[in-house]
C-alpha cells in the first residue's frame, strides 16, 4: 500500500505515523540495484525520489532505463502516458549531496568498499536535516549495521540508521533483510521493519542482533565461494555449480546477471570481517586471497556480467531484453566454449532426482535432494562437499541465536527461491536418516575430503576443531532433547507451517505467505493477511497449510476469550486476491514442448475437499469474520463467499472492450469467476455460496460471465461497504471487525446455527429459551445488565468459552499441524502412482 496501517498493534502507531508522513526518498547509488529500488518506489508510492550517483554515466543509463520501461509500460497498455508522465516529474537526477536535505529517508547503494562509504555517509551527515530523517538505509551485503553506524560521527544519524537489503531483483524479489545492530532505536528499527513490509510490500526478516550479510547473502555468496575454489575448467561451473539447480539457479549464472562487483567486494570484507567463530570464513581467506585467482582475472579484464561491456563473466551472453548465456568460460584457457551438458556417467544422481520427481509429479523435492545427498556418484559427492557445509552453517545461525529455524527457511525459499527451503532439507534428512544417520552422512564426507583442511573444518560436527571448536553442532542438543523436526508442517499437505522454539520446545507460527497479527486485549481483532503480492497472493497447497494454521490460532484465542474477530485481508497494492495457483493444475512442473500433464481426480477432488473444508470451518465458527480485498479472482472471490461482510476496494486499470478491440481505462471487475473459459469448475464453492447468500441465478451468471465492479457487488448487496481509498477500507473494515467482537460467543454461535438451518419456527422458541438460561448461556448476565442498568457502567464480559458448549459449534482438536512423520524414502509412492 501507498501507506501503512498498525492493524490494532499500538507500539507500532509512531512508526506508522511517521511512515504516512514521508514525502521523499533519495537513493544514493544509480547502479543495479539502486535502479530497482526507485522501479519499486514509484510503482508503489506517490513519493518524490531522488537518485544521487557521483557519476554522470550512471544517471544517464537509469533515467534511459526508467524512462524504457515507462515507454513500453503505456504502449502495452499497462501505464496511462499520463502517470507516465507524473512519475518523470517524481524523478530527480543529481550528484549533488545539497539535495539531500528535503529527504525523509536516505537509501545508499552504492558500494561495499568502507572507504567509500565513510565518504558517502560524512556528506549525508553534512547534507541531511536530521530533524527531518526518519531512517538512514545502507543495502550492504557483507557489514554490520554496528560497523556501518561508527561511521557517522553523530549519535544522531547513529540511531537513525539501519542496513535494510534487497535482492536481485529489486522489483521482483519479495525478500528483504532490515537488521538493527547496535546503535539503532527501537522506533527506527519498527519504522525500518514497517517501511520494508507495507509500503515496499516484501517479505520481511528483521534481525535484532547483527550478523555479517544477514542470513540469505551469506548462504547466497557461499554456494558460489565453495564451488569457485574448485573450478578447474569449463565444465566444473556447469556440473559443480549445477548442484544448485537442484535447489534453485547455478550462483555463476545469478552473479553475471547482478554483476561480480557486490560478491568480490563481499569476499573481501568477509575474509578480513567475518569472527572466527564462522563456519564459512575459510572460504575467504585461502593463501591471503579472498576469492581465487580466476575469479580476480574477470574482475581485472572488465568481465562481469551481462552488463559488462563485453556481455561476458561467468558465461557469455547474447543481447537483447532477455538475455540468455550463449558460452561458458573455460578457466584454462580464458576462452569462453559451447554450454555442455552434465555428465549422466558422473552426475547420475541428479538426472535419477529429476525423474523421480516427474514421476511423483513433485518440482525439486525434498525428497529427491536426499536421494542425491545420499548418491555414490560425483553427484553426492559433490551435494555433501558443497551442500552440508551450509545446511551446518544454518544450524550455527539458530544455535548461536541470530536466526529462528523459519527466517532461515524463508530467506532461502523467498530469496534464494530454493524450492525446498534450507531447514526443510534438514529435517527431511533427518526424517530419512535420523540424526545419528546425518551425523554419520558428515563424517562420510569430512573422510571423502580428508585431503582439503578447509573442506574439514567446515564439516566438523562435534566441535574438535576449527572455526566452530568447542562449539558441538546444534545436532547434538536436538539428540539429547528428542527434537526431530526444526519446523512444523500443515496437516492439508504438510508444508512449513511453524518453527521450533529452542528455548521453550515448542512450534510456533511461522509463515511465508501470511501475516499474523494477534489481537490486542482491547479490541480482540486478529488480522490475517494475504502476503505474497508479486504473486497476486494466489491459494496455493502452502497457503492452505498456512491459513489453517492461522486460523487454528484464532480458534484458540477464541476460546480463552482473546478473540472475537478475524479481519481478512491482502497486501500489495489494490489488495489483489487471485484464485487457486495454476502451476498446481498441472502435475509437476510445466514444460510447454510436453503440454498439458493432468492431475489424477483424486488429487483435484482433494484440492476442492481441502479448500472448502477449511472456509467452512471459518464461516461456521463462532469467531465473527470480515474481509477487506480489491480485485478478486477465481478462489479469491470464492474465499470472501464464506465470510460474514465483505468490505471492497475499488480497482481501476485498462479494460479490455471485446467489441471495440482496444483498452480504456476504467473501474475494473472486482468480481471475477472466469473457470468456466478454462474448462473447469470453481472448485471452492462459489455456485453454492453466492446462492447461499441470497444471489439468483441471473446474478450468478452474471459473476462468471461478465464479473462486477464493486459498486455493482454493493448494489445487490454481495458486498457491505466500497471504498476507493486501501488505507481507510482497512480502518473501516478494522473497527466494524471490533465492534462483531463485542458479541456474546454463545449468542453469535447460535445465531450463525439458525443462519444455517433456516426457518424453524419452534426451534426459534426453544432456543430463544436456552439463551435466558445462565446455566446453558453464562454470558446472559453480563450481556443483559448492559442493557438493563444503564446509569451503571456495565461489567467487563468475560468470553472466555472453555467448560460452555456452544451451539452447532465442536473446537477442533487439530492445532492445524500434522503430527504424521515427513515423507521417508520407504514411504515414496511407487514409481508410476499418484
Amino acid at each position: 500500500m501507498k501507506r501503512a496501517f498498525s492493524f490494532g498493534d499500538k507500539s507500532l502507531e509512531p512508526a506508522v505515523q511517521r511512515i504516512n508522513e514521508i514525502r521523499c526518498v533519495a537513493i544514493i547509488g544509480a547502479g543495479t540495484m539502486g535502479q530497482g529500488i526507485v522501479i519499486d518506489l514509484l510503482q508503489k508510492t506517490d513519493y518524490e525520489i531522488l537518485l544521487l550517483d557521483v557519476k554522470e554515466e550512471a544517471l544517464d543509463a537509469a533515467r534511459c532505463r526508467l524512462e524504457g520501461l515507462w515507454k513500453r509500460d503505456v504502449a502495452g497498455s499497462r501505464m496511462r502516458a499520463q502517470d507516465a508522465e507524473a512519475c518523470a516529474a517524481r524523478m530527480t537526477y543529481t550528484r549533488s549531496y545539497d539535495e539531500l536535505g528535503k529527504a525523509d529517508i536516505i537509501w545508499e547503494v552504492a558500494t561495499e568498499r568502507s572507504e567509500i562509504k565513510a565518504h558517502i555517509f560524512r556528506s549525508i551527515e553534512s547534507a541531511a536535516d536530521p530533524s527531518r530523517i526518519a531512517a538512514v538505509f545502507s543495502n550492504t551485503s557483507s557489514h554490520t549495521t554496528e560497523e556501518l553506524a561508527e561511521l557517522f560521527a553523530s549519535e544522531t544519524f547513529r540511531e537513525k540508521f539501519l542496513t535494510v537489503h534487497g535482492y536481485f531483483p529489486f522489483e521482483a524479489n519479495r525478500l528483504i533483510d532490515v537488521m538493527k545492530g547496535k546503535y539503532a532505536s527501537d522506533a527506527t528499527f519498527r519504522i525500518g521493519t514497517v517501511f520494508a513490509d507495507q509500503i515496499l510490500e516484501k517479505t520481511v526478516i528483521a534481525l535484532p542482533v547483527d550478523h555479517h550479510g544477514y542470513i540469505t547473502d551469506p548462504i547466497f555468496q557461499a554456494m558460489g565461494a565453495i564451488v569457485s575454489w574448485d573450478v578447474k575448467n569449463a565444465n566444473d561451473i556447469v556440473e559443480r555449480g549445477g548442484l544448485w539447480d537442484l535447489f534453485t539457479a547455478n550462483p555463476f549464472v545469478v552473479l553475471d546477471q547482478t554483476g561480480h562487483m557486490p560478491y568480490t567486494e563481499s569476499s573481501r570484507h568477509m575474509g578480513a570481517a567475518l569472527p572466527e567463530t564462522d563456519r564459512l570464513c575459510g572460504l575467504y581467506q585461502r593463501d591471503g586471497a579472498a576469492y581465487p585467482e580466476w575469479v580476480a582475472r574477470l574482475e581485472r579484464d572488465g568481465n562481469t556480467g551481462v552488463n559488462a561491456e563485453s556481455r561476458c563473466g561467468f558465461y557469455s551472453w547474447s543481447d537483447g531484453q532477455r538475455p540468455r548465456p550463449t558460452g561458458v568460460l573455460d578457466p584454462e584457457s580464458g576462452d569462453y566454449v559451447p554450454i555442455g551438458d552434465n555428465s549422466r556417467k558422473e552426475y547420475w544422481s541428479y538426472y535419477e532426482a529429476m525423474e523421480r520427481d516427474r514421476l511423483a509429479g513433485k518440482i525439486k523435492s525434498a525428497e529427491s535432494l536426499v536421494h542425491v545427498a545420499c548418491a555414490g556418484d560425483a553427484g553426492g559427492q559433490a551435494f555433501r562437499r558443497y551442500a552440508l557445509p551450509l545446511c551446518l552453517y544454518a544450524l550455527d545461525m539458530i544455535q548461536d541465536r541470530i536466526a529462528t529455524p523459519g527466517q532461515i527457511n524463508i530467506a532461502t525459499r523467498a530469496g534464494l527461491r530454493f524450492k525446498v527451503g534450507l531447514i526443510e532439507l534438514i529435517d527431511a534428512l533427518i526424517a530419512n536418516l535420523t540424526i545419528d544417520g546425518l551425523i554419520q552422512l558428515i563424517r562420510r564426507a569430512r573422510d571423502e575430503n580428508a585431503d582439503d583442511p578447509y573442506t574439514v573444518a567446515m564439516l566438523d560436527v562435534d566441535g574438535a576443531g576449527g572455526p566452530r571448536k568447542g562449539l558441538p553442532c546444534l545436532l547434538w542438543e536436538m539428540k539429547r532433547r528428542n527434537l526431530t523436526r526444526l519446523l512444523g508442517y500443515g496437516r492439508y499437505y504438510r508444508t512449513p507451517v511453524a518453527e521450533l522454539d529452542l528455548e521453550t520446545g515448542q512450534y510456533v507460527g511461522c509463515y511465508l505467505d501470511l501475516k499474523f497479527c494477534k489481537p490486542s486485549t482491547k479490541d480482540r481483532v486478529a488480522s490475517i493477511v494475504f502476503n505474497s503480492p508479486l504473486r497476486g497472493n494466489v491459494f496455493n497447497k502452502a497457503v492452505i497449510d498456512q491459513l489453517g494454521h492461522a486460523y487454528s490460532r484464532v480458534l484458540t484465542l477464541h476460546r480463552k476469550g482473546g478473540c472475537g474477530a478475524v479481519m481478512f485481508s491482502a497486501g500489495g497494492g489494490g489488495m489483489r486476491m487471485l484464485g487457486a495457483d495454476a502451476r498446481e493444475f498441472n502435475r509437476g512442473w510445466f514444460e510447454r514442448d510436453q503440454g498439458y500433464a493432468p492431475l489424477s481426480e483424486s488429487e483435484a477432488a482433494a484440492s476442492s475437499r481441502n479448500g472448502v473444508g477449511l472456509f467452512r470451518l471459518i464461516q461456521r465458527s463462532p469467531v465473527a469474520s470480515i474481509g477487506v480485498f480489491g480485485e478478486k479472482w477465481g478462489g479469491g472471490a470464492e474465499f470472501t463467499y464464506f465470510l460474514d461482510l465483505r468490505y471492497d476496494v475499488k480497482a481501476f486499470g485498462f479494460a479490455f472492450d471485446a467489441l471495440e478491440r482496444k483498452s480504456h481505462w476504467d473501474q475494473k471487475n472486482t468480481y471475477n469467476q472466469p473457470e468456466l473459459d478454462y474448462a473447469i469448475l470453481p472448485g471452492f464453492g462459489a455456485a453454492g455460496e453466492l446462492q447461499r447468500l441470497g444471489m439468483g441465478d441471473s446474478i450468478i451468471f452474471e459473476v462468471f460471465d461478465q464479473g462486477m465492479t464493486a459498486d455493482r457487488a454493493y448494489q445487490i448487496g454481495l458486498c457491505n461497504g466500497v471504498f476507493e481509498d486501501e488505507l481507510e477500507a482497512l480502518r473501516r473494515g478494522f473497527e466494524r471487525a471490533r465492534q462483531m467482537a463485542k458479541d456474546a460467543p454463545y449468542s453469535r454461535a447460535l445465531f450463525k446455527q439458525e443462519l444455517a438451518r433456516g426457518a424453524d419456527d419452534e426451534a426459534l422458541a426453544k432456543d430463544t429459551g436456552e439463551t435466558f438460561n445462565p446455566k446453558i448461556n453464562p454470558f446472559v448476565q453480563t450481556g443483559l445488565l448492559a442493557l438493563l442498568d444503564r446509569g451503571q457502567r456495565a461489567p467487563k464480559m468475560n468470553y472466555a468459552c472453555d467448560g460452555v458448549q456452544l451451539p452447532g459449534w465442536q473446537y477442533p482438536t487439530e492445532n492445524g499441524m500434522t503430527d504424521a512423520p515427513l515423507p521417508s524414502e520407504t514411504e515414496r509412492p511407487a514409481t508410476g502412482s499418484v
